[in-house]
């Protein structure tokens, strides 16, 4: 038994100074790489040309050693006899780190820096990596592991540059980054057209991919978050109809969802036309159904005709808001067709 623990003690002491050497390694490396950053800064300011692709890479290979490094720096304290040192608070062996502090520090004080880059990056139309430069300037503010050391960014100044990150991910047709990237812009504030139409056309985009694979779960998740997120979006409700009706292939699923969005947005065409096939779907089914095969003109219009003027308001709304869809505009005809008999 006692060389059973001794073993133990002897693997778990090997994997702690394996991990201390690989945070010492990794902090060394992000320390001399936010060097050679400073030293090009200093150019820059005194208006020295640089090398503004390594200026970028040393920033950004900088932070990335140190994401590293974190979670690798801890020392486990030991008592003189060797054993663990135990905390009385959490009743488990105290940690220590060696390099942590000084990588927190060095990340907050670079977090405007990242700002810089990214403006960089754009410019060379290296677009990830602008989102990605964006995407930690707006992060750090709200970065749990840099403790009483996160940097102060306002509301708006954030909401801005994540619209910005958004638009580098739509470049690149990421667009769950994209859309993400907008959601955030509007939650912080940022709510001015162009982003709330970037939202929508990327969530459109991200709909559309997991329609095309049928990967329908994971589109029903897509969009409850988005509906818990922007509830009065009629857009969102509108898509879980889609979906809905394409997992199930019964528009009657779906019906519900449409109608609710012509109600919260009586605007959007599409809900509009949906409702109106809907109806429209109801008095072609009855026609043609074997047990009205029989029925003369007349009779035929007693059935058909209430569904026939449930659809026509809708179908006229589809095509009054968008008169290039061709499909609202044939039922639309085939309803005022039977209504005229």
């Amino acid at each position: 038994m006692k060389k059973l623990i001794f073993s133990v003690l002897c693997t778990s002491m090997a994997i702690t100074c394996f991990a201390q050497n690989e945070a010492k390694a990794l902090f060394e490396s992000g320390k001399a790489k936010l060097t050679k950053f400073d030293n090009e800064q200093v150019k820059l300011q005194m208006r020295q040309p640089i090398d503004s692709v390594a200026y970028c890479e040393n920033l950004m290979g900088g932070y990335e050693d140190f994401l590293k490094a974190l979670p690798l720096d801890s020392i486990r304290v030991t008592e003189k006899d060797g054993s663990p040192k135990i905390d009385k608070k959490t009743g488990k062996q105290q940690i220590k780190t060696k390099y942590s502090k000084d990588i927190v520090g060095l990340i907050s004080g670079h977090h405007n820096d990242f700002m810089l880059v990214g403006s960089i990056y754009n410019e060379r139309r290296d677009y990830l990596n602008a989102a990605k430069a964006w995407e930690i300037y707006i992060s750090l503010p709200e970065a749990e592991f840099l403790g009483d050391k996160k940097p102060v960014l306002a509301d708006s100044t954030a909401g801005m540059f994540a619209y910005y990150t958004g638009v580098m991910y739509y470049q690149v047709k990421d667009n769950q980054k994209a859309y993400d990237s907008f959601v955030k812009a509007i939650k912080k504030g940022y709510d001015a057209k162009e982003a709330q139409d970037m939202l929508k056309y990327e969530s459109q985009m991200v709909v559309s991919g997991y329609l095309e694979s049928k990967d329908y779960d994971a589109c029903e998740k897509f969009l409850d978050k988005a509906i818990a997120d922007f509830p009065q979006e009629a857009l969102f409700v509108m898509f879980k109809g889609i979906v809905l009706e394409s997992k199930t292939d019964d528009i009657e699923n779906a019906i519900e969802l449409y109608k609710k969005a012509t109600v919260l947005d009586p605007t959007l065409a599409q809900a509009q036309y949906h409702v109106g096939r809907y109806y429209n779907n109801k008095a072609v089914n009855l026609m043609n159904a074997e047990e009205n095969a029989n029925l003369n003109d007349a009779e035929l219009s007693k059935v058909i005709n209430p569904y026939c003027e449930q659809a026509l308001p809708y179908l006229k709304k589809a095509v009054e808001l968008d008169d290039t869809n061709s499909d609202a505009k044939r039922l639309l005809r085939w309803v005022e067709d039977r209504l005229s008999k």
